[in-house]
This record gives C-alpha cells, structure tokens and sequence, in this order.
C-alpha cells in the first residue's frame, strides 16, 4: 500500500489507505444503484414519437420488411352444390410486401399524435405459389349475398329487389368466377353492383331499401385499398412525451375512444396499432401481462394472451399468441359476450364459439373472421364443409416483443374471412349450403433483422456495463480494504511515543 501514501507516518498511512479504499466501495455502490437509472432516463428521451428520437424514425421508415400472404378459398365442386356440401382448395400463397406511409401527421396539445397511414402491396413472385396473374378462383357472389343479408328483415324491399335482379339479370348465378388478382386487389366489374349503386342513387334517402354497399364500381376483397390514405380511418396514438408508458397506444380511431360496432369493451378503442409498443423498462415482473392490438380490418382489439420466452439472434423475448378466447362470443368466457352484434342481448350468442360477427365493419356483408382454417374454432363451422387442415404450427397468432425498448422482434398475424352463406330469400341463392364459408386468409408477416438485432444489443447491454464496472470497482475496494486492514494491524502499528528516561543519581 505505497503509492503517494509511502512517505507518511503508520497513522496516515492508516487514513489513507482506509479512507480511499472506503470511497471507492461507496462510489462502485452508488454506481451500481444509479447507472441502470440514469441510462433508463436518457433511454426514455429515444421512445417518444416526436422528430429527432430513434423511436419515430423507425416509425416513420421501418427498418424491418413487412409482407402480406394472401390465400383464397376455391369452391372446386360449385356446380354440384345442391347435392353436394363445398369442398374448398387454397390458392396461395400470393405474397406482397408491403409498405406503410404515415400522412397527415397533427400532434396533439394533450401529448397525442393523429395520423392517417397510406398501406402499399408490391407483389413478390418469387414468395408467392400460383400464377397471380392467370389463376381463377370460384366463390360464393358476395353482393348478392350482401343483399339478401341487408334485406332479410325487410320482406318487401327484398321481393321488390330481388325482382329487379332477376327480370335485369343484373346477376346469374350464385357465384363467381374471377381472376384472383380481380378478387384482391383490381377489381372485378359486378353488373349487379354498379346497378344497385345507380339504383340507390336515384332514390330519395327515405324510400332507399337499408343496403349498405362497398362506395366502388368493382368488387375486389382488396379494392381501393392499395395507396389509399382514408381506407383504415385516422387514428390517434400517445406520443410518450407525459409518460414513455403511453408510447403508440391507442386512444382514438376515427375521433373516438369507441366503436358503434360492439357493445361495452369489445368497442373499446385499445392496445396499439402492433408497430410502436410502449417500453418496459426494467418494471415488468411475474407473469406478463396480456397485450391488445387494434385491427381496424376488424374495427376492434385482438387481445394476446403470455405464452413462454424466446430469443431471436441472441435478444431475449416475449411471446404472446392468439388464444380461443379472441373469438369466444360470450360462450367460454363471459367477458366477449359484448362480441354479440345481436339487437336484444337476449338472442345472444348468434355465433358458436370461434368466428367473429364484422358484418357491420365490412359494408353489411354477412361477413365473420376467425383464424385461418378455423383454428380453434367449434367444430360446427367445420361440418358443412370440407378442405380444412387447421394446426396450431400454421395457424397461430403470434407477437414477439423484447420488454425493456418494446421492440416488436417478431409478428405472424393471421385471420381468415368467412361469410354466412344462406339462402335469405333471394331468388339465386335457393337451394344454396347454409354455411360459414371461409373466402379468403391472410398472414402478416414482419420479423427483427441481425443488423437491427445488434443496435438492440447495444442499448440493452448499457443499463449492465455500469453494473459489471460497479461490481469490478466494489470488488477492487473489499480487496483493498481487507489489505488495508492488515497492513494497519500488522506493519502500521501505532507507535507509542518515548518514554522519558529516569537519570540515576550517583550515590
């Protein structure tokens, strides 16, 4: 224990080698007690949507690539439907990258941030299966069944329109048969519907038949979504700036906190739109909690349930999937019986467990989703019809969230559109399979890159550095303490001052 202490005496030298040895135990206690702090509180200027912060740049240009697998649902037997229940082929994949543009953007006195977002689709042959251009697909004729769904309770507009349809043939046949890339995104021209449009047009709002029809000439299940900036509503999120833990959730959609669609909190605007999560930090303990997504294909939240851990190019992660629980309409559990779109909650549920009534989100077509291939769906919807291989490996609904930043490393969304095929008095549809018939699935897809997977690294191991410095520096301190120590009780005695010596007196 030399050093600029060498030259002192054993009791400064005590001082000294107690005193600095001490400081430095204090200073690596106070480092490590304050630096995962200090670094959680610089870390938080970076996850506020606002320009400037890594948060909204990636936001704003998404460093991870996001694709769309469309598949369709081909009625391969249609001719034979009066004898025979549908037997269904999947076409597809059809896959498409796709890419998002936030436009409109107002930031918010009370710390929100409104949006529109405009949603782009590249179609990526090499990922797809099939001819996008040249393969055929038959299905059910949505409007007419559109129709018949809107007018089943009005008798006599329905025999007036049906009438119109048949003396016109506006329609023909209960089906169609169409180009897939008509069927998603170009369009297909529907005599029946261009005319229903002129038809409504011309009458006076209080004589027009309740039939609430897509605003396009064409019918496509994509159609006039490719580039729109309107087609998903506007939405208003947190920015973070009051509190990191309000970052991207959802507060607003179209103006309000809550849809018309569903009753109590299954209209409930909630979760975030699954891009910008609120971060963590270092407060989340036990289990996690549930996680909701806002879909506005759905016009409501799909809420996730903890699963287990996970890693992806060595981040530890959270996964979250979708459970029965999504789609149960109050049979299973209580709580989603507000799913039921019924006018007295007396006739609820109108739908067996696992298919979610949106026909008021999706223009009044008697439209359902449910996940892909009705995974974990009652068996009912899988009787009338055959084609159908559901498993948990393909089919599940799936988000992978690092906790501390919320960064999204993984997402496999995935739903299936169905419609409620029945025969609604419509002339065409005699005789028709009374079903719930899946028409399309789609799966979305986005997943964290090793080069992004790095950057994480980084900010993950900073709150750590401090603390592995603290424990070398703490660790330092003991060692020279306990040195300190014995070099004080074995070389640094304190010596006792002379004692004076007695003369002796000669005799």
């Amino acid at each position: 224990m030399g050093g600029c202490c060498s030259n002192w005496s054993p009791t400064g030298k005590r001082l000294c080698a107690l005193g600095s040895t001490t400081a430095l135990c204090v200073f690596a206690l106070a480092l490590g007690l304050v630096w995962p702090a200090l670094i959680w509180q610089i870390a938080k200027r970076e996850f506020v949507l606002e320009p400037g912060t890594e948060v909204y740049k990636n936001w704003i240009e998404p460093p991870i690539d996001t694709y769309l697998e469309l598949y369709l649902w081909n009625w391969t037997n249609a001719d034979a439907y009066l004898t025979e229940k549908p037997h269904l082929e999947q076409l597809g994949p059809y896959t498409f990258r796709e890419v998002h543009e936030r436009v409109n953007l107002k930031w918010n006195d009370n710390d929100t941030l409104t949006f529109q977002q405009r949603r782009i689709w590249y179609h990526v042959p090499e990922l797809s299966a099939g001819d996008y251009e040249t393969d055929r697909v038959v299905t059910i004729n949505p409007v007419l069944l559109t129709v018949g769904y809107a007018l089943r309770n009005e008798p006599e507009f329905l025999f007036y329109v049906d009438g119109i349809i048949m003396l016109n043939g506006l329609a023909t046949t209960p089906f169609y048969d169409v180009l897939v890339r008509e069927m998603i995104f170009e369009g297909y021209d529907d005599t029946l519907l261009t005319n229903l449009l002129a038809l409504l047009a011309l009458l006076p709002e209080e004589s027009r038949p309740p039939i609430d029809l897509p605003p396009y000439d064409r019918f496509g299940w994509f159609f006039g979504r490719n580039g729109s900036e309107t087609y998903d509503g506007t939405f208003t999120i947190g920015t973070g700036k009051d509190s990191v833990y309000n970052t991207g959730v959802m507060r607003l959609w179209n103006g309000a906190n809550a849809t018309d669609y569903y009753r109590g909190e299954c209209g409930r605007i909630r979760g975030t739109t699954g891009e910008v999560w609120p971060p963590w930090g270092r407060t989340l303990t036990g289990t996690p909690p549930s996680v909701s997504v806002f879909a506005p294909d759905v016009c409501s939240s799909v809420t996730l349930e903890y699963a287990e851990e996970m890693e992806r190019y060595g981040i530890d992660g959270l996964r979250w999937i979708g459970t029965d629980r999504v789609f149960d309409n109050g049979l299973h559990y209580p709580e989603t019986e507000c799913q039921c779109t019924a006018e007295d909650v007396a006739d609820c549920p109108l739908l067996d467990n696992g298919a979610m009534d949106v026909s008021r989100c999706k223009f009044g077509a008697p439209a359902t989703v449910s996940y892909p291939h009705f995974y974990l769906a009652n068996e009912s919807y899988l009787k009338g019809i055959s084609g159908m291989q559901p498993n948990e490996k393909e089919h599940r609904f799936e988000m992978e969230l690092e906790p501390y930043t919320g960064v999204p490393l993984g997402v496999r969304a995935q739903l299936q559109v169905n419609l409620d095929v029945k025969q609604y008095g419509m002339t065409l549809l005699k005789g028709i399979p009374e079903v719930m018939l899946p028409v399309l699935w789609f799966r979305q897809t986005a997943s964290l890159t090793e080069e992004l997977a790095d950057d994480i690294k980084l900010i993950l191991i900073l709150p750590d550095i401090g603390v592995y410095v603290a424990y070398a520096l703490g660790a330092l301190g003991i060692i020279g303490l306990v040195l300190a120590v014995y070099f004080s009780v074995t070389r640094w005695k304190l010596q006792s001052p002379p004692q004076p010596v007695e003369a002796k007196t000669a005799l």
